[in-house]
């Protein structure tokens, strides 16, 4: 029974198999019979560094400049001050004067003592060391008064102020990758920089100089591209930046960029390349019909653009509209496996 105007159940079948037979012929018009050509414009050619360019996917190849800017920011800090290598120390015994020295910790980290052993110093702090000489001096001395100053500290930070302060480009410092792909940079071990991205080299940087100079932060900059750098965008498994040892094919790169999806159109694939006055040059080619004896050589900075197919297309379509508007108008369309039939629920 109908009430007031409460529509029935039957007006609501009718009026769901009314829209559903209304998109439903859209989206026949729509979808086509055979795969067809689909021109689809390519994001904008990534050219080299520029504020466009992805250096954090890029993989740092022999060759490339890097640059290397030094900041240091003193700062106080709650943990007491640990003595390093070259910081000198006034050892001063205050009742047995001949004793007192003015020493610098050797590269092993230790400092010679009047009429005792060698110790090590580096990695304590001048309350620590002071212990230890009380307790060495205890057979020597009784009760031995011994006070240990800083005179001379943070010497590692100040080279390292010396070194970028007189450096060609102040504190920036622009460093070649090597050809056994490694690099030097100052106080830290020779470091492997090909084959990671500026962002992993920066941590890496970091992590080393925090080790010495707590108060020392680094950043990486991608200055020059030297190695052959091809970009693979679009319906691929992976896209991203390749950088290459030679030039490679069209089906090379795409291999690399873990092939085509199910999703291409594979008979448009566009090709970009920069002529020498700076204008770009596109071509299309036919994956289905490339042969070994077809297939062609990429140039430096290339860009290889798979479009979607026009199926795919017209598959998210059906999926962002016409699958939201039927939930919007209260229905959802299922089939019953059990039954073999289609059930429309409420």
């Amino acid at each position: 029974m109908n009430h007031g105007n409460t529509p029935s159940i039957y007006d609501r079948i009718r009026k769901f198999w009314s829209i559903a037979l209304l998109l439903l012929a859209c989206y026949g018009c729509m979808i086509p019979h055979h795969r067809v050509v689909v021109n689809e414009t390519p994001p904008e050619m990534l050219r080299y560094v520029t504020p466009h360019f992805p250096a954090s996917l890029y993989k740092l190849a022999y060759g490339d400049v890097v640059e290397f800017l030094y900041l240091t920011i003193p700062a106080v800090t709650s943990q007491p001050y640990r003595i390093g290598v070259k910081d000198a120390l006034d050892v001063e015994f205050n009742y047995q004067p001949e004793l007192n020295r003015t020493v610098r910790v050797r590269p092993d980290g230790k400092i010679s003592i009047p009429r005792k052993d060698d110790i090590l110093v580096a990695g304590k702090t001048a309350g620590e060391v002071r212990q230890e000489l009380k307790r060495i001096y205890s057979d020597l001395l009784r009760d031995p008064d011994i006070t240990v100053t800083l005179r001379e500290f943070n010497a590692k930070l100040d080279e390292m102020q010396k070194t970028i302060a007189t450096a060609p480009n102040g504190q920036a410092r622009l460093v070649t990758i090597r050809p056994d792909g490694h690099i030097s940079l100052p106080l830290i071990p020779d470091l492997k920089a090909e084959g990671a991205t500026v962002p992993e080299l920066t941590n890496e940087v970091n992590r080393l100089y925090s080790q010495l100079m707590p108060n020392m932060n680094v950043s990486v900059l991608l200055k020059e591209i030297v190695g052959e750098v091809i970009f693979v965008d679009g319906e691929v498994g992976r896209p991203g930046v390749f950088a290459t040892r030679g030039p490679i094919t069209v089906q090379q790169a795409l291999a690399l960029a873990g092939g085509t999806r199910e999703t291409a159109e594979p008979r448009t694939v566009l090709v970009v390349s920069k002529a020498p006055d700076g204008r770009f040059l596109s071509r299309t080619t036919d994956l289905t019909r490339m042969s070994s004896a077809s297939d062609f050589m990429l140039q430096r900075g290339d860009l290889v653009y798979v479009p979607r197919s026009a199926i795919a297309r017209a598959d998210i379509w059906v999926d962002q509209n016409i699958r939201r508007l039927l939930l919007f108008t209260g229905w959802s369309l299922g089939l019953s496996t059990d039954v073999g039939r289609t059930t429309v629920t409420r």
